[in-house]
């Protein structure tokens, strides 16, 4: 018996889909790997009962398939909420760049949260400097502290009626989140490792949750990362990707502009004049330079 379902949960080679309310257990066929396509927690799914009883299925193809990204490794998602510590761990807005490159080329919409901002509160000029390079950018940014609760009705107000992927590094306070919109997960909460200054991965799969109080509303709870492989493997393309490079890739003076070595760029206009900020404009020329080193390999 063919049924349809969503994949809501993928461990160890097993992908568990949901079918009309009830979870069966499936495994992929062969086939997936012949074709190079690996089913993703999100994705619509044709499933083969196996039986009915043991709710046991094969997981037999991928359908409508809207969006997907690699890590974290989700598909048809409707917004990212991409959530970095302001301090305890130090923030990598290099990393972060290389998420939203990610989203911009998925077009997919994107918040920002800054998370952990009771840590700045006798340092309130750091929050106001991270906060002002992203909304700058075009990006919403929320603020969000687990201890006060700042923050968390306005992303409620976000998830409505989304299927909403949390992402972003270890120990930035993802599954606190995650416990405080929905009580009765009890998603696990980690420590900074203080040798490393780096969060500990306490979520090891990814998982769709339905959110209480709301209609067809759910989170995606990822495991937390220290790295981004990029979806753009062309440095050429990454400047169509930055959202403070839009309407000026077509502006230069010399057609395929990368900004970066080139006179009469608008977008050095822009950054000399302080509309594009330094920190975002030296993150993108990290980024082409390190597609472009990887290239040659």
């Amino acid at each position: 018996m063919i049924l349809r379902g969503r994949i809501i949960k993928g461990i160890g080679g097993f992908y568990y889909v949901d079918a009309a309310g009830v979870i069966y257990e499936t495994r992929a066929r062969g086939v997936f790997r012949k074709q190079g396509i690996t089913p993703l927690v999100g994705d619509n799914a044709e499933i083969d009962v196996i039986s009915e009883q043991e709710h046991t299925a094969f997981l037999v193809d991928i359908v409508d398939r809207q969006n997907e990204l690699i890590r974290p490794a989700v598909a048809n998602v409707d917004l990212a909420l991409v959530i970095f510590a302001v301090a305890h761990p130090v923030p990598n807005t290099g990393l972060l760049d290389r998420f939203l490159i990610n989203m911009e080329k998925q077009e997919m919409e994107t918040c920002i949260v800054l998370s952990k901002v009771d840590l700045l509160k006798d340092n309130p000029e750091e929050l106001d400097r991270l906060r002002g390079i992203y909304s700058n950018a075009g990006y919403k940014v929320v603020e969000l502290s687990n201890i006060n609760g700042r923050g968390h009705d306005e992303i409620r107000e976000l998830l409505n009626g989304k299927i909403t992927v949390l992402s972003g590094p270890s120990g930035v306070g993802k599954s606190s989140l995650i416990n405080s919109l929905v009580p009765d997960y009890n998603g696990e909460t980690g420590d900074i490792s203080k040798k490393l200054g780096k969060g500990k991965n306490t979520t090891r799969h990814t998982e769709i949750i339905p959110v209480p109080g709301f209609t067809d509303t759910f989170i995606i709870d990822t495991p937390g990362y220290s790295s981004i492989e990029l979806m753009v493997s062309d440095e050429n393309d990454i400047r169509y990707y930055i959202r403070e490079f839009e309407g000026l890739n077509e502006s230069c003076k010399y057609t395929g502009c990368v900004h970066i070595a080139e006179p009469s760029c608008a977008v050095k206009e822009r950054l000399e004049s302080g509309v594009i900020s330094q920190e975002r404009y030296a993150s993108y020329v990290d980024i082409y330079n390190d597609v472009k080193s990887r290239r040659k390999w």
